[in-house]
């Protein structure tokens, strides 16, 4: 409690000596929130606001659900431990590694929710499958139900119910292997804006498996339950998950420690996978992977400071159910898709699918 009453008082009374501060911006700003406080570092990218913007979502994509519409709090026996990383708890899973690169397009919305989903399945399937699912994919044929596209952002958890109802397809960074790799490239500088890709039902040329039959699909998306303990038991249990929050110019200018919002004006709302949490000099942060790229942050990481909603990080998270506790196949070859049988769902009951 003594931590975050510091910071408290160092934001507020730096904020009265400077009157303007959230008018601060690049350069200005990264040495404003430097002096005022000591638990992140951040630095000007070169950056404007308008291309900041671009990678961001509006802010009517941050939803905070009513407390019936969140699943209740897990019950497990385990005690919550002080420290949990997913990359370490499951080290065989690839893509809880993995930091993707969104490009200008602003669909981190689609981006966090294929992240997790991908880490999901391979934490429930002990490592066995490792598909990595295609942010086209949901970014282009989930049409106006999730999102508007790569100008303005989408609803996380649209992005979910989609994969439940249609499916997904495999594919992973721009160039890569899988179904429908992602379209646009890594931009460092004079960036364009992307249109959203068309909604293709083929796959990459050279690829083997139909588009159809490369497809996965998921049971049921929720909210998690609100708390910071139900949070923390989701992902223990089931793996990485995808939260959305408000976003500030201080923000992109993270580069290393714990993030808290202290000065510059909120650009957008952004989504993100949290992977686990810990504490540092008394604080206690989330481990977060954005899909920037791995030059920004910590490799393409970030710590945000856990227990305090900070930016709102705690009220919008979205997970889905243990959704493949049946599968039935043999492991697969390739991690692209081959001989994975999920329970899928019917009105009528429950069919096995092999996609």
């Amino acid at each position: 409690m003594k931590t975050f009453t510091l910071f408290a008082i160092v934001t507020c009374s730096l904020a009265f000596v400077v009157p303007n501060v959230d008018e601060l911006t690049g350069e200005e700003l990264a040495s404003f929130v430097n002096k005022a406080q000591s638990s992140f570092l951040a630095v000007h990218t070169g950056k404007t606001v308008k291309e900041m913007k671009k990678k961001l979502m509006r802010e009517e994509f941050l939803v905070v659900p009513k407390d019936e519409d969140r699943a209740p709090e897990l019950i497990i026996d385990d005690l919550i431990p002080a420290s949990f990383d997913a990359r370490t708890r499951w080290s065989q899973c690839a893509s809880i590694q993995q930091i993707r690169d969104q490009s200008t397009c602003g669909c981190s919305w689609a981006f966090g929710a294929v992240e997790a989903i991908s880490d999901r399945i391979c934490v429930a399937s002990n490592g066995t499958q490792q598909p990595i699912i295609s942010a086209e994919d949901i970014l282009a044929c989930c049409g106006h139900t999730c999102s508007k596209g790569c100008e303005g952002g989408g609803w996380p958890i649209e992005a979910w119910n989609y994969w439940v109802a249609n499916g997904a397809c495999t594919g992973g960074d721009y160039g890569g292997p899988g179904c429908k790799p992602y379209p646009f490239a890594p931009c460092k500088k004079n960036c364009e804006d992307p249109d959203t890709p068309f909604c293709r039902t083929s796959c990459q040329s050279g690829y083997s498996i139909p588009y159809a039959q490369d497809k996965l699909f998921g049971l049921s998306a929720y909210f998690v339950a609100k708390t910071v303990s139900g949070i923390q038991k989701e992902i223990m249990t089931n793996g990485p998950v995808e939260a959305t929050f408000n976003t500030y110019e201080d923000f992109y200018q993270y580069k290393s420690g714990i993030y808290v919002h202290t000065a510059g004006n909120q650009l957008g709302v952004h989504s993100v996978k949290i992977l686990g949490w810990g504490i540092e000099n008394g604080t206690p942060y989330w481990i977060v992977a954005n899909s920037w790229g791995t030059d920004w942050g910590e490799n393409g990481f970030f710590r945000i400071i856990r227990s305090v909603n900070e930016c709102g990080i705690e009220a919008d998270v979205v997970a889905d159910t243990r959704n493949f506790d049946k599968l039935m196949a043999e492991p697969s070859k390739n991690i692209y898709g081959h001989g994975l049988y999920l329970v899928k769902r019917r009105k009528s009951g429950f069919y096995f699918a092999n996609i």
